[in-house]
């Protein structure tokens, strides 16, 4: 499966999204640790934005330390564009096919549908992307551990989709929409308040 038409299409409604919101949308927290929806958004122009070469000197310069290297990136855009101009960069590099290094395209395509995920929950204004890119970065992430986590957070369980035909793994059932299984495989036990099922408290106790 090539996710690039994927990432394209959810990058350009991503763009959408963002130019409608208002000041304080943008000052909102996000589900990602920390950071309002601007932060975030700021986040994701990193990887079609800049280039290879200036991403490994950025993270060659922040001790190889990815909370650093994100950090300094984020306050470098945020200083340099407005809002508007952050969404309209969403837009002009909708179709990048940039890779930094170790990370794949299906990578990059969970990174797009989660970060998208932490904005709309913050902002409490739906976003949801067709239930099918879900699916592809839901069989990515299930194998993922380093930095994310997944693999350890949802082993023993049984996830299922109520808006898809996807499910993974034996046991304790977690069920609900894929944008939501998506942000509660990655860690955001905020989106644990929409799943049901004998596993989420399981899952709600897992770092």
């Amino acid at each position: 499966m090539d996710p690039w038409p994927m990432i394209e299409a959810d990058r350009r409604a991503l763009a959408e999204y963002l130019s409608g919101l208002s000041a304080e949308e943008w000052k909102a927290r996000s589900l990602c640790a920390d950071w309002t929806v601007e932060e975030v958004a700021a986040h994701m122009l990193v990887i079609p934005t800049v280039s290879k070469g200036k991403i490994f000197l950025n993270f060659l310069g922040s001790g190889f330390n990815l909370d650093k290297f994100s950090a300094k990136m984020v306050g470098r855009i945020t200083s340099e564009k407005s809002p508007q101009q952050i969404a309209e960069a969403m837009g002009a590099g909708a179709s990048s096919r940039n890779t930094p290094p170790g990370l794949k395209p299906m990578g990059i395509l969970a990174e797009v549908l989660v970060h998208a995920g932490d904005i709309s929950e913050g902002v409490g204004r739906p976003l949801a992307f067709p239930t099918d890119h879900y699916i592809a970065g839901l069989d990515y992430l299930k194998d993922v551990q380093p930095a994310l986590g997944c693999k350890q957070r949802i082993e023993g369980l049984h996830l299922a989709l109520t808006d898809g035909e996807w499910s993974h793994g034996d046991g304790p059932r977690v069920e609900g929409t894929a944008q939501h299984m998506t942000l509660a495989m990655t860690g955001r036990k905020a989106a644990l308040d929409h799943l049901s099922g004998d596993g989420v408290e399981i899952m709600r106790g897992r770092e």
